[in-house]
């Protein structure tokens, strides 16, 4: 079954469920009840809990039942309540899923609560996570309101740089012949390690000033002059021995590679900081391109409101406490983690590391993912063509191409 047949049943269940869903949040005679799923860890959760704590501290009148749910399964669970009327009032979601429940309908926009002035006080690319167009809106509209977000940097290893006489690139030229300079010094080791997935190359995308898809969603631009020279360039870094090739079948994987050595540099995200700490690593921007200073991707979560619920304003209430300045304060203090909220980030500089502050300036430079519903199938149909671009199973052109030729069949007619 094609794609976008899926996905029309998806939304079709979705609009369907949010007309005569009936109200799952329960009342007493003061007290509105919010039920919120989330998906921290255990240190985010008792943190997470103490702000709930302080919020109904100060709002007598609502009271927060959140309830800890499994991240990965949780789309699926989403879905399944829904048709079976038992959504909560708010859940925390991957940012990639925002679109699919926004075009579904399963989601209620918030602007008209105010959710415009939470974005100002945003990180930039927030407001391009948050704001979505689905075909039932004449403009973009606040579906969502971001509670992390994430980005990938440059992380190095210090040593090995340091032995090869080489400096972190700050160029894509300047990564290009580290393989050979490596291999005239007589290191064993490779440069640099990548993943081929859509999300992991979206920097290289961008650097080059390429698209995945146009504006209106209506056409892929994988095959376009500026998306096949990213993808060559990557090819380049593969053949000319400078990329390890950590994405091959079998291969050792960039993460495994970079603790053991075996790899100089990786692109990874600031959830890795502890991951890493046996190595001696920096972490520096993703090397630009001529004019383009870096370029990098978003990934993270956000906060969403049911169509079903009944306790919409209460709802948005916590949400917005939940990304003020000074509860995201508290959250820095208390998780060590960057914040969505810019005056928090500025105010709370000296608990930041030098890496977790060049992951905050690299965040300036990151773009989002199409804001498609079917993204995850997306991933799916491109990732072949990327892997025989690559391995050079198919010409660059033509691997894109054959990407685009299916992806528009399946997914964007």
């Amino acid at each position: 079954m094609r794609f976008s047949v899926l996905l029309i049943l998806c939304l079709f269940a979705l609009s369907c469920a949010r007309k005569t869903a009936p109200q799952p949040t329960t009342h007493t005679a003061n007290i509105r009840e919010v039920t919120l799923w989330h998906s921290y860890n255990n240190a985010e959760t008792r943190v997470f809990n103490s702000i709930v704590v302080d919020f109904e501290k100060e709002h007598p009148n609502i009271k927060i039942k959140a309830e800890r749910v499994p991240f990965d399964g949780l789309l699926p669970k989403l879905t399944s309540a829904t048709i079976a009327h038992k959504t909560p009032d708010i859940a925390r979601v991957d940012i990639g899923h925002v679109p699919r429940l926004a075009w579904g309908h399963a989601i209620s926009p918030l602007d008209s609560y105010g959710a415009s002035k939470d974005l100002h006080l945003m990180l930039s690319v927030a407001t391009d996570v948050a704001r979505i167009k689905t075909p039932h809106d004449t403009s973009p509209r606040v579906y969502a309101l971001p509670d992390q977000l994430t980005t990938v940097a440059l992380y190095y290893n210090k040593k090995l740089l340091a032995e090869a006489k080489i400096n972190p690139p700050q160029d894509l030229a300047d990564l290009l012949p580290l393989g050979k300079i490596l291999r005239e010094r007589g290191k064993s080791y490779k440069a640099f390690a990548m993943n081929s997935s859509l999300w992991w190359i979206m920097p290289y995308l961008f650097l080059h000033n390429a698209h995945i898809l146009n504006h209106e969603l209506t056409r892929c631009e994988l095959n376009t002059k500026e998306s096949v020279e990213a993808i060559t360039y990557l090819r380049r870094l593969y053949t000319e021995g400078t990329e390890a090739g950590a994405w091959l079948s079998g291969a050792i994987n960039p993460d495994q590679g970079f603790l053991t050595g075996k790899y100089a540099m990786l692109l990874s995200g600031a959830w890795n900081l502890q991951t890493f700490k046996s190595v001696p690593f920096g972490v520096a921007l993703v090397p630009g391109n001529g004019n383009l200073r870096s370029a990098s991707n978003i990934g993270g979560s956000a906060m969403v409101v049911f169509s079903a619920s009944r306790v919409k304003k209460e709802a948005y209430d916590f949400l917005s406490y939940l990304v003020s300045t000074r509860v995201q304060e508290k959250w820095i203090k208390e998780t060590g983690q960057l914040s969505v909220n810019n005056d928090a980030n500025k105010n709370m500089a000296s608990f930041f590391s030098n890496e977790l502050k060049t992951f905050l300036a690299q965040l300036k430079y990151a773009k989002p993912r199409p804001q498609l519903p079917g993204y995850d199938a997306l991933e799916t149909i491109v990732a072949p063509y990327l892997y025989a671009a690559l391995d050079g199973s198919l010409p660059v052109y033509e691997a894109m191409r054959r990407a685009c030729l299916e992806v528009e069949h399946d997914l964007l007619q």
